[in-house]
């Protein structure tokens, strides 16, 4: 996720929670959703891919 897609994400999710976010800014926020949950799998599977590879340690089984 880019620097200003985070900043922008976190901003929008402030004014969710807030209560002002407007109908207008939902599919901003979806869309922003959709990048930040899609570099989290990434970031998971390559983890997993490094453990099973042995260049990162497997701190308490977590990824097998």
């Amino acid at each position: 996720m880019e620097p200003e897609q985070d900043s922008r994400l976190s901003e929008l999710l402030d004014r969710q929670q807030a209560g002002t976010l407007t109908n207008d800014d939902r599919p901003e926020l979806q869309v922003l959703m959709q990048i930040y949950q899609e570099g989290l799998l990434r970031k998971a599977t390559a983890l997993r891919e490094a453990v099973k590879r042995g260049l990162v340690k497997n701190r308490d089984n977590l990824l097998t």
